[in-house]
């Protein structure tokens, strides 16, 4: 592993680690401001709140495994920091939309999201195909 090698995986890791911290501090403050108050499997805003809650704690949870496993140097882990990945990427792609609606503010951290994954995703293929 090079020297950028070494900063990228670095990066990567604590990029994961941020993430799925981020997931879910914001999970739990939709939860504490009665975002989803009343029934759970009854749409609201054209979303049914189980299914945007079970994706909160999914991409959450894959997040911190991704960098768990980076810091470990699982065998694995570039493959499933490869798959995270893309569960974040379709995830905040398909918030941005209800964001640019409803709250501006949370453009920012999407738009940081979607553009260090878009970046990280010929590192992560290169890595998953060599650990093979």
């Amino acid at each position: 592993m090079t020297t950028k090698d070494r900063r990228i995986h670095l990066f990567l890791q604590l990029f994961f680690l941020l993430v799925g911290l981020y997931q879910f501090v914001e999970l739990i403050g939709s939860l504490q401001s009665g975002q989803f108050s009343g029934n759970l499997f009854e749409f609201q805003y054209n979303d049914l709140p189980a299914l945007t809650l079970g994706t909160s704690i999914i991409v959450g949870v894959a997040s911190l495994v991704s960098s768990f496993s980076l810091w470990t140097r699982a065998s694995w882990a570039y493959g499933f920091s490869l798959f995270t990945s893309g569960i974040l990427f379709s995830y905040h792609l398909m918030n941005l939309s209800s964001a640019i609606h409803q709250n501006s503010y949370e453009i920012i951290p999407i738009v940081l999201v979607l553009v260090v994954i878009l970046q990280s995703f010929p590192f992560l293929l290169r890595r998953s195909y060599r650990s093979m």
